[in-house]
């Protein structure tokens, strides 16, 4: 392998000796140079336990969202959903960086199932009346991360930077939360907006430290993996409650198989591509913005998930023209928001490497949001646009699992794996 500073990316050629092997040369993009760990880290039974909480936080959200499209409620929603996505990152990240087998992990990640519990329990509520419990049920959650990174600077010297710097964004975060309990309605949702903005650039003080605090290149993207299958899971959910509301005939349930069919199909436009690249190239050269800037493209694909579950729900539970024209629209931009956020994710892989960026699959993504949300400006009926759907998504699914270039990045990932993996 070699190192070519003036390179801003990994360089795929093919090695005279070995025709059908790629060369792979990573730049010196940083001075603080990172490895990565030969050990193993798999998703522990706490953790699966801990995701799965949010198979009821996400229902309980899609049902919030579906009982009301009011621009004051999707305001509502997306704030309570990046509030618990955030208490997934957070845990997620602790777990990917420190490992997940401390006690400090352990005993932490049981306080904030409770919390997460409480969380769950008020998503459906009033904001007015029940408000003040979810933001305390968040602040707790920020406070008992506050207490893991400060544990965790005193045991890991290396670290201390890091745990320290995060913690301070977390407590900022934690008190805002507190500050928004006794306040007015509007004030307490712009509370709520800017502690989360604080949660979300916690990361950029932190970055100069990130090479203290590495990711498990395997487990941060497993981890995240899981939570698409959960949040896909929703779309299930929702297809099969609105199918059980109409006639089981042919005809009846052909929108809730068309649903499917996208569903499945959105399924593979997420895992036939790389996922882990960037992962992997943040921990080689400590680029904690490259690390960050893939993990935050999943949360506008995960809103986007769930929203499509609501649209496709909805549409088919209720068969009239104003709500078939409220799905229309749900479905439409939340489809458009699905493909740009898989742009979004595949571009992070794609600059690392010399594939092109504006390859096959990534114009074909960017024709799948176009598409979708020209969809909105027609005057489809349910069974048209679950129709319409399918085929755009199942054709992007089927385009992107046999362009090359995806191939071409599948392995650059095994190449790093194989120069890498083993050094000590």
């Amino acid at each position: 392998m070699t190192q070519q500073g003036i390179q801003e990316g990994v360089d795929i050629r093919d090695n005279a000796q070995e025709e059908n092997q790629p060369e792979v040369s990573l730049n010196t993009g940083s001075e603080n140079q990172g490895q990565l760990t030969e050990e193993d880290q798999k998703v522990s039974w706490l953790e699966l336990f801990f995701d799965l909480i949010f198979v009821t936080s996400f229902d309980q959200l899609a049902k919030r969202l579906g009982d009301s499209f009011a621009p004051e409620n999707i305001i509502v929603f997306l704030l309570m959903f990046v509030a618990l996505w955030s208490v997934w990152s957070g845990n997620t990240q602790f777990a990917a960086r420190f490992g997940n087998d401390s006690k400090i992990y352990r005993w932490g990640t049981l306080l904030e199932l409770l919390t997460l519990g409480v969380l769950s329990l008020t998503l459906r509520s009033d904001v007015e009346h029940t408000g003040w419990l979810f933001a305390a049920a968040y602040a707790f959650n920020r406070f008992t991360l506050v207490g893991m990174y400060l544990l965790l600077a005193h045991k890991e010297p290396g670290a201390r930077q890091y745990a320290r710097v995060t913690a301070a964004g977390l407590a900022l975060s934690g008190v805002l939360w507190l500050l928004s309990m006794p306040t007015s309605h509007t004030l307490t949702l712009v509370l709520w907006g800017l502690a989360l903005l604080v949660t979300v650039l916690t990361p950029v003080p932190a970055q100069r430290y990130h090479h203290h605090a590495l990711p498990h290149h395997e487990h941060l993207p497993e981890r995240v993996g899981l939570l698409q299958i959960i949040a896909l899971g929703g779309i299930v959910t929702e297809v099969v409650v609105g199918g059980r509301q109409q006639e089981m005939t042919l005809l009846g349930q052909l929108p809730t198989f068309l649903a499917l069919v996208t569903c499945i199909a959105m399924f593979r436009l997420y895992f036939d591509q790389s996922r882990a690249l960037p992962v992997l190239v943040a921990n080689l050269q400590s680029r904690g913005g490259t690390l960050m800037s893939w993990l935050y493209a999943h949360l506008p694909l995960t809103i986007a998930i769930m929203m499509v579950g609501v649209g496709f729900g909805h549409g088919i539970a209720y068969e009239d023209e104003h709500h078939d024209q409220l799905n229309l629209t749900l479905v439409s931009w939340a489809m458009a928001a699905v493909f740009g956020s898989l742009a979004l994710i595949r571009y992070n892989s794609s600059r690392l490497t010399r594939v092109p960026s504006l390859d096959r699959s990534m114009l074909t993504l960017l024709a799948g949001a176009v598409a979708s949300a020209l969809l909105a400006l027609s005057h489809l009926g349910t069974l048209s646009l679950h129709l319409a759907t399918a085929a755009v998504t199942v054709v992007a699914a089927l385009i992107i699992a046999t362009d090359p270039a995806s191939q071409r990045l599948g392995k650059v990932e095994e190449a790093v794996l194989d120069e890498h993996g083993s050094e000590e």
